[in-house]
């Protein structure tokens, strides 16, 4: 068994998830670690999403619409800062709620 620390953020917005292109990204059909299990979003369609530590712009979900991704990837700088080092994507939790 191996553990690792990890850092990330818990992120309320319902503006990512009103978006066309964010619902159109997160119903695509392919795999993301989320408890949106299709159909109508709602207060459970939560989504993790990992962005690279060294803050550089990758992630495991950076094909979803662009802004958001920006966006996602700014709030990290602000609130965690870069970790050119680290060994662990940073977590960005997602949520419907406002």
């Amino acid at each position: 068994m191996s553990i690792n620390p990890c850092r990330g953020l818990v992120v309320d917005a319902p503006e990512f998830f009103g978006d066309p292109d964010f619902r159109a990204w997160l119903g695509n059909g392919r795999p993301k670690f989320t408890w949106y299990d299709g159909g109508e979003i709602d207060d459970w369609s939560d989504v993790v999403v990992l962005v690279d530590p060294g803050l550089s712009g990758e992630g495991s979900d950076s094909d979803m619409p662009g802004p958001i991704w920006d966006r996602i990837v700014e709030l990290c700088r602000a609130h965690i800062g870069p970790d050119p080092c680290g060994a662990c994507h940073y977590m960005v939790r997602l949520t419907n709620l406002g």
